[in-house]
């Protein structure tokens, strides 16, 4: 399979997950803040899925599969810890729709990454299946180099980007001062929120020029 890696927006998009134990619950925690509609089908879920389940964030069907469950949806997850049962549902998913084996990757057409989010930022990692110790190294790694308070920052900049895109100033000096506010000396709130000031009083100026 050539994998290659991409952000989707599932929003609104129906995603099935075949399966309700720790598997789907982790599949499950990385889908909830996409806005999609998750569904699941499974006789016995999680005590944390139920707890999803009864506050509306997900929906449970309380059953076994059967060939009717697959009908028009977006993403389907196939975790039901029975290889017999897996095999069906991959071979009754249509090609052009996304599934991800989560007993054996390389058969579907998706695979989760090992994701570190800070914010607006999101760095994923991934070995093809080569070595998920590797991967959990490279996150712990980017752990430390992002810490959390890195969310921060990050908020930073998009102010400031949202905020020179509007100002009546060069296209080359926009660019120079986005290439400025990416160097390590706005890490510091200080630095920040110096800079965010006098973003500000440039669109009073404005302002009071129009």
């Amino acid at each position: 399979m050539a994998y290659i890696p991409l952000m989707f927006d599932f929003t609104n998009k129906i995603i099935k997950i075949f399966g309700g134990g720790m598997i789907a619950e982790r599949r499950v925690k990385a889908l909830l803040e996409s806005e999609a509609i998750i569904q699941i089908i499974s006789p016995n879920i999680t005590s944390r899925l139920k707890e999803l389940h009864n506050s509306n964030r997900i929906h449970w069907i309380n059953k076994e599969f059967d060939s009717g469950d697959i009908q028009n949806e977006d993403f389907i997850i196939v975790a039901t810890g029975n290889e017999a049962v897996n095999q069906k549902i991959r071979k009754l998913t249509p090609d052009h729709t996304l599934i991800n084996m989560t007993n054996e990757a390389e058969s579907g057409n998706v695979i989760f990454p090992g994701t570190l989010n800070r914010g607006k930022l999101s760095i994923s990692v991934s070995s093809n299946g080569a070595s998920p110790k590797l991967v959990s190294q490279i996150l712990n790694n980017l752990n430390e180099q992002f810490p959390p308070d890195y969310e921060a920052y990050v908020d930073f900049l998009y102010h400031c980007r949202c905020t020179i895109k509007n100002l009546e100033i060069e296209k080359e000096q926009k660019q120079q001062l986005l290439e400025e506010i990416i160097s390590d000396k706005y890490l510091d709130s200080n630095h920040q929120l110096q800079f965010t000031k006098w973003l500000d009083t440039q669109n009073s100026m404005r302002a009071r020029e129009e």
